[in-house]
């Protein structure tokens, strides 16, 4: 099998240009030629997944060569042109996307042609408004077939968009072990001057109504009355459309005084890093489709407590591989936390465990053999 992948490698801690790497596979019968495009520079996940997948292919089987345009606008029409010519040249049979404008303009490419396109959701994209929102709404309608990351998320947007189910797959997000095991160590506490007799507890995620970092802050204010000595390294990005939402946060945090408690570190692009020097990684989430950072923790051997909706509990398997609270329970948040740390040493050796299973519920190669059967169906025009 012959597929072609096309990496977004923006300035995150260094710029590798936007690549294009060929790449060999053996799980089909016949060939197949396969582009992944993903240009959208903020979701570093994205590139991680692609990375992850070319990484697991046979290193005799993968040519790399650079390619001009980096993203798409509607009114460069060259590009789309440009992109067109490509898929024709190479006779590619599949372009996966994983961002809705990407799968609006590769859909436009490949007029009456028999390329087919899937797209990988990651978003609910309710925010969205005018031509955006139908872009999207065009989008979940005529593709060939869409990738969710949850089957909540799933059965949500079918109902919401009046989609064809059989149309339509979830498929986890996938991380390499190896990626995660060999990411660079940069001590935290050293960064930030934090003293060995404190526990390190930790967030990830920005600003946003899908990601409410209000409730981690309230839940620290609960657990420093219990007076243990610790420190919550809050990261993550304020954006200017939900420049509320950080304000809001930073307000409570100055009138509750937890300066002595919460250090702001912004966002990290040493995800990894960053999760596995935690004792206990916190997290709360409102209305995402996935809560990747959440499963990053799990596979890093990191205690976990995270809230209990619905998404949360698909990815933990009802809170098998993590400790749940009661959703805006600052309460019920700050005792399950202090659980953990007051057994820390029975936890982290739980935490391993959950490591190793997860890894194999998440891992790369599944991910590949998903992705196998989903264009597999979708060339030969079967439904899920």
């Amino acid at each position: 099998i012959q597929g072609v992948v096309s990496l977004s490698s923006w300035k995150f801690e260094s710029s590798h240009g936007h690549i294009i790497i060929r790449f060999q596979l053996d799980f089909f019968v016949f060939k197949m030629n396969v582009l992944f495009l993903h240009t959208n520079p903020y979701l570093c996940e994205i590139d991680n997944l692609i990375k992850d997948i070319v990484s697991n292919i046979k290193l005799k089987d993968v040519n790399v060569f650079e390619i001009c345009y980096t993203d798409f606008k509607f009114y460069d029409i060259t590009k789309v042109l440009k992109l067109r010519r490509y898929i024709r040249n190479n006779k590619i049979d599949i372009v996966h996307t994983y961002n809705y404008i990407d799968a609006y303009y590769v859909m436009k490419a490949c007029k009456y042609m028999k390329t087919k396109v899937v797209y990988s959701s990651y978003f609910y994209h309710d925010e969205l408004k005018g031509f955006n929102r139908s872009m999207h709404k065009y989008v979940l309608s005529h593709v060939d077939s869409i990738i969710f990351q949850t089957n909540v998320q799933k059965d949500r947007m079918i109902s919401n968009y009046k989609l064809n189910p059989k149309k339509h797959y979830k498929l986890f997000h996938a991380f390499s072990s190896k990626r995660l095991d060999n990411a660079k160590y940069n001590s935290l506490r050293d960064e930030f001057f934090i003293d060995d007799f404190r526990y390190l507890i930790g967030t990830l995620g920005d600003f946003t109504p899908e990601h409410n970092v209000m409730n981690v802050m309230e839940m620290i204010r609960k657990l420093r009355r219990t007076g243990r000595n610790f420190t919550c390294l809050v990261a993550g990005e304020e954006l200017d459309e939900y420049e509320e939402f950080y304000n809001d946060c930073r307000y409570y945090y100055i009138v509750q005084g937890l300066d002595n408690y919460i250090t702001y570190v912004g966002r990290r692009a040493d995800t990894t890093n960053f999760i596995s020097q935690l004792d206990v990684f916190v997290y709360h989430s409102d209305t995402e489709a996935v809560a990747l950072p959440v499963i990053e923790a799990m596979l890093c051997g990191t205690n976990v407590v995270v809230n209990d909706n619905e998404m949360i509990k698909e990815i933990t398997f009802n809170g098998k591989y993590a400790s749940l609270y009661k959703t805006d329970d600052p309460l019920d948040f700050a005792s399950k936390t202090r659980d953990i740390l007051n057994d820390l040493d029975d936890n982290a050796m739980i935490a391993n465990v959950v490591k190793e299973e997860c890894r194999e519920v998440f891992s790369i190669e599944k991910h590949i053999l998903g992705l196998k059967e989903i264009y597999s169906n979708v060339l030969n025009n079967k439904e899920s």
